[in-house]
């Protein structure tokens, strides 16, 4: 039964982790080499990975919807691709309702390998190649060049909560159960 509590235990702190990873804010530091709008067909396999209906996104007969996206590119050469949809009120819950501003601001900030502009994009998600996923830009701030690491202080703040809250449940149930377990043994 031990080991059972402990599968369990770790399965569930996976669970935590991913769910915290997929939602909580990250920042990049790329130089946007291109920004366009699809028409893109959203797998049903992927649809929790992208905006609701309830968002404002609008859908054709055939299932597509017009996305925006933003290609960049990262410090070391590598690309990274983020859509630009809406949140509205639903998870996560950033209440982003300018994509299309968002849009236009990546658009002024393109810029050639010759003579770049470097940016830090704060989004959530995660890219999946193999499931059509990208993680959703929130927002975009000028950096002053490819080594500038901006900290992550939303991401920050709400994994210290969570922890002082982790911590403080652990202390309650230790002291609950030494409290009971000395309770128990008074009465024998």
């Amino acid at each position: 039964m031990y080991y059972a509590r402990v599968v369990v235990g770790v399965l569930f702190g996976v669970l935590v982790f991913a769910f915290l990873d997929y939602t909580l804010p990250s920042r990049e530091t790329v130089r946007i080499s291109n920004t366009y709008n699809r028409l893109t067909a959203i797998p049903p396999s992927a649809a929790i990975f992208w905006a609701a209906d309830s968002a404002g996104t609008v859908e054709n007969a055939q299932g597509q919807r017009d996305v925006r996206f933003i290609d960049t590119i990262r410090p070391n050469g590598r690309v990274r691709v983020y859509r630009n949809e809406d949140t509205g009120w639903v998870w996560p819950p950033y209440f982003k309702y300018d994509s299309a501003n968002l849009q236009a601001e990546a658009t002024n900030l393109q810029s050639s390998a010759q003579e770049p502009i470097w940016v830090s994009i704060t989004s959530y998600g995660w890219r999946m190649p193999w499931l059509s996923t990208y993680p959703n830009a929130i927002s975009i701030n000028t950096v002053s060049g490819p080594e500038d690491r901006p900290v992550n202080w939303p991401a920050m703040l709400i994994c210290g909560v969570l922890l002082a809250l982790l911590v403080l449940i652990w202390r309650m149930w230790a002291q609950f159960r030494q409290r009971g377990l000395s309770r128990l043994r008074k009465r024998t």
